[in-house]
C-alpha cells in the first residue's frame, strides 16, 4: 500500500540488520523507494538506531512476539498471507510448527506454498543470554523486546 506503522518498520529493521545481519542501508533505501509517505530523515536516521549505529540502546525485536501481540487472531497475517488464510490462531504466527498432517489438513505445505524460516525462528531463552542465539558473538548480545 504504501504505508507502514512506525512498529511495523522496527521490526522489519530490527530482523534485518540484527537477526539477518544484512547491511542496514539496503533497507533504508528500499523503504526510501516504496513508501509513500517516506521522510528522508526519519527513514534513514530510525534504520540506523535501529541497526545500532548510533550508540544508544538497541532494541531487538522478537517477531513472533510482536506479531502475537499486535494481530493476536492474525487478521493481519491472513489478509496479506492469503496462503495462510485457512491457518486457525495456533499456528498463524508460527506456521512452521505445523505437523505434515496439519500442512496437509490446512492446504499450505511449508517449502511449497509457504517458504520455510530464512534462519531459526527467535527464540529468548530463560536466563543468561536473552537473545536466544550463541552468546560468542557481541552482536547478539542485545535488548530484547518482550
Amino acid at each position: 500500500t504504501g504505508f507502514m506503522s512506525n512498529r511495523g518498520r522496527q521490526n522489519v529493521c530490527s530482523f534485518l540488520a540484527l537477526d539477518m545481519n544484512h547491511d542496514w542501508t539496503r533497507g533504508a533505501d528500499y523503504f526510501e523507494s516504496v513508501l509513500l509517505d517516506y521522510d528522508v530523515h526519519s527513514n534513514w536516521g530510525n534504520w540506523c538506531a535501529g541497526a545500532g549505529m548510533t550508540g544508544g540502546r538497541v532494541n531487538r525485536f522478537n517477531i513472533v512476539k510482536q506479531s502475537k501481540d499486535y494481530d493476536p487472531n492474525g487478521d493481519y497475517l491472513r489478509l496479506w498471507l492469503p496462503e495462510l488464510k485457512k491457518l486457525p490462531k495456533e499456528f498463524i504466527h508460527e506456521p512452521w510448527k505445523m505437523t505434515q498432517f496439519h500442512q496437509m489438513e490446512y492446504g499450505v505445505r511449508l517449502g511449497v506454498d509457504y517458504p520455510n524460516p530464512l534462519i531459526p525462528p527467535f527464540s529468548p531463552k530463560k536466563g543468561g543470554n536473552r537473545s536466544g542465539r550463541s552468546p560468542s558473538n557481541s552482536k547478539n548480545r542485545r535488548r530484547v523486546r518482550r
